[in-house]
């Protein structure tokens, strides 16, 4: 991400409907997946840590990222076990971790396939991976520049790659889907000045409506809980090392 999305994100990540969301979401796979009670979590480009400091009230976590600035804030949250890393270079021995959660990393990597087999790599047998990714490139906007995205997935893509890769499908489909229509004022903005610096689009909402976007998002979660809609603002993956 550009320097300046780290301190956004510390500010807004707590209460915003598309980060309380995306956590929650990955809360409920955790439960249902999960092999063991209280598994060793390694969060990957675990960001200013609010992913990691509500995993670690279920588990015990590592938080992983290559940013300064993104350990710099974990560090200010209290957060304890911290790595520097990349995703495609874990510094972490083979068959380590019980539980890999990677949200909206991939998207970042130029080899995507070969982050997911150093996923497998640090997997304890039959461990899990929860991984997110955006949806759409036809969605592409300067969001995706601010945070220096390299593409965007369909349900398709992801699969490919976590085959690729030699891993094991244990749910996979689109998420965050009935907020759909909300991404799709993007493509009508106005557009910017030439020289305009590319910032991320997290709008700051009311109280009440941050707040009815994560209550739409809780009716989601159970209402789709093993099946997802065909669309989504993102896609999700939970995948297994295969023995």
């Amino acid at each position: 991400m550009l320097p300046p999305e780290y301190e956004k994100m510390y500010r807004v990540e707590d209460r915003d409907w598309w980060f309380v969301s995306r956590r929650e979401l990955v809360l409920r796979h955790l439960k249902r997946f999960a092999k063991v009670d209280r598994p060793l979590i390694l969060d990957i480009g675990c960001g200013t840590g609010a992913t990691s400091q509500l995993l670690s009230e279920h588990a015990v976590v590592v938080s992983l990222d290559f940013s300064e600035l993104a350990l710099q804030a974990c560090e200010t949250r209290g957060i304890d076990h911290l790595l520097k890393g990349s995703a495609t270079s874990i510094p972490l021995a083979d068959q380590s971790v019980d539980v890999i959660v990677a949200t909206d990393i991939l998207e970042h990597l130029e080899k995507d396939t070969a982050a997911l087999r150093e996923f497998q790599r640090v997997l304890k047998k039959s461990g899990i991976a929860i991984i997110t990714v955006p949806a759409y490139q036809f969605l592409w906007s300067e969001h995706d520049e601010a945070l220096m995205h390299l593409r965007r997935y369909t349900s398709r893509l992801l699969r490919k790659r976590i085959l690729d890769a030699g891993m094991d499908l244990k749910y996979h489909g689109y998420a965050i889907s009935l907020l759909f229509p909300l991404a799709l004022m993007r493509l009508i903005k106005k557009k910017k000045p030439e020289n305009h610096a590319p910032e991320a689009q997290h709008v700051e909402l009311p109280v009440w409506a941050n707040e009815l976007l994560i209550r739409l998002q809780r009716l989601e979660n159970r209402l789709f809980h093993y099946r997802s809609l065909p669309w989504g603002l993102s896609v999700i993956s939970v995948v297994e090392k295969m023995k």
